[in-house]
């Protein structure tokens, strides 16, 4: 056994949503997890387009799986969207799923998906909006009732704005929080694949940055990060995982059911509880960056190992590429806000470091690497690691990884370049024989056919005056229409 506390009760307790057939199998692995009482740590729910696509889940119960009834969205997620609007059958079951299986009296619901223009790419974004006008936006109208009946309609119709602020505040300590956990697609992937995610990914952080939304974060995890790491370890060190899918499955469950269940443990010496990551994860908004870094223990011999390590995580990122925090321009130093900060060890009860100094030196390491408007929480935990030391560092902020930002452009960009290099053409197919090698006048007897008298020169032109005007009149009529088409679409 590696890690004795994954079989804790959960510090949040959350339903976990799994989107399309990418988002499915996130939840599936979730799904796995077992509390030390033999029941499960989640619940999970999949949703998929199809019934096909859902025959591949081992974890996730029958009766919580959920088919739309169509057959898949044809990698397009625009054309999706307006399938679940025009279509009353889909829409009405995505509408019941979200209502009725979507277990509201959690603390937290994690939404997942795979942004590659399947099912996932457009369900996620109609489910993240019902269930907001489910859950969340009969709250705000219920608090600004009450502003609207307490005041006089002139000050209200005055003021209303402001008082939908205050009724939002209001409102959010009642939330149904959610997290969104989305995976970025493979350059490889193709050019309309990255257009089409860059403008989902958007709408995405658009809601995720609007705190009406009630959205606590959002997680933009990337397949390209995960398949230059799994391509990266050797066969033999894969332990049974087949493809860089599973191995992003794998990264993405473990790292938060681990922070989840590590905080309820009850050894730390100093206090990072489950109500601190309760906090940590659920206040403000923004994306969340997580970090773990795992090591021998043997290679951990003193304070300053295990706060180097703190160092190295702060920096790293285990679901996708850097993040920008601080930029100069023009002299000026120009920073994304950092909210809650978490840092949590995990030492192996074999390895004893005394009072735990170390978690002094990370805070301070914390504040120094990051712009910090939050807070700091801190602690470890001793426990049965598989002789290992494991350090974890999380925190929210309004920055996103860069291939996000501004590499999905720049790769789409690449792609357009490249085509610019190429002259295209169409195909056309070749005759096998010209017809003038297999028949020329020579071969005809023109008296044998009977047609000999129209081939006169009187009987050449078959057309009067009258036939050529009428011929120069439909001609003109059919150019102006071809030339009132636009075919470029």
């Amino acid at each position: 056994m590696t890690k004795a506390f994954i079989t804790n009760t959960p510090a949040i307790n959350m339903t976990i949503v799994g989107f399309g057939q990418a988002g499915s199998r996130m939840a599936d692995e979730f799904a796995n997890y077992k509390k030390a009482d033999g029941t499960p740590s989640y619940n999970c729910l999949a949703l998929n387009s199809n019934d096909g696509d859902l025959e591949g889940l081992k974890n996730i119960p029958e009766e919580n799986r959920v088919s739309l009834g169509l057959r898949g969205m044809a990698k397009n997620p625009e054309k999706g969207l307006i399938t679940l609007e025009e279509n009353k059958d889909a829409a009405e079951k995505l509408n019941n799923f979200i209502h009725d299986k979507v277990r509201a009296d959690d603390e937290l619901v994690l939404f997942f998906a795979g942004l590659g223009g399947g099912t996932g790419t457009s369900t996620i974004v109609k489910a993240i909006s019902e269930f907001y006008d489910h859950h969340n936006k009969p709250l705000i109208r219920k608090e600004l009732i009450k502003i609207k009946k307490s005041v006089s309609d002139e000050d209200f119709k005055e003021n209303a704005k402001r008082y939908a602020v205050q009724a939002t505040r209001k409102a959010a300590e009642k939330f149904v929080k959610i997290g969104v956990i989305v995976t970025l697609p493979l350059r490889h992937d193709g050019p309309d694949v990255l257009r089409q995610v860059n403008d989902f990914s958007q709408k995405i952080w658009k809601s995720a940055s609007d705190p009406s939304k009630g959205i606590a974060f959002v997680t933009f995890a990337d397949n390209q990060h995960f398949y230059d790491e799994f391509n990266a370890i050797p066969k033999n060190k894969r332990k049974n995982i087949d493809n860089y899918r599973d191995y992003a499955n794998k990264q993405i469950s473990e790292i938060f059911h681990e922070l989840n269940t590590a905080t309820t443990s009850g050894g730390s010496s100093l206090s990072f509880d489950a109500e601190d990551f309760k906090r940590a994860i659920t206040e403000f908004n923004g994306s969340l960056v997580l970090s773990k870094i795992e090591v021998p223990a043997n290679l951990v011999n003193n304070n300053d190992d295990v706060a180097e390590l703190f160092k190295r995580s702060l920096k790293e990122t285990n679901l996708h590429s850097p993040i920008q925090l601080v930029r100069e321009h023009d002299g000026e130093y120009i920073s994304k806000k950092v909210y809650h900060v978490g840092l949590l060890a995990v030492l192996d009860e074999s390895k004893k470091l005394g009072n735990g100094a170390f978690i002094e030196k990370a805070k301070e390491i914390a504040n120094k690497e990051l712009p910090v408007n939050g807070v700091v929480f801190d602690g470890y935990v001793e426990s049965k690691n598989d002789f290992r030391v494991s350090v974890y560092s999380f925190y929210k902020t309004d920055a996103l990884p860069e291939r996000l930002e501004t590499g999905l452009v720049k790769e789409y960009e690449e792609f357009q370049e490249r085509n610019r290099n190429f002259t295209f053409e169409k195909a056309t197919i070749q005759s096998i024989g010209d017809k003038n090698e297999l028949l020329n006048e020579d071969d005809l007897d023109f008296d044998d056919l009977g047609i000999s008298d129209l081939l006169g020169d009187d009987e050449l032109s078959l057309e009067t005056d009258d036939n050529l005007d009428n011929a120069d009149d439909d001609d003109a009529a059919v150019d102006e229409l071809l030339n009132s088409l636009d075919l470029s679409k």
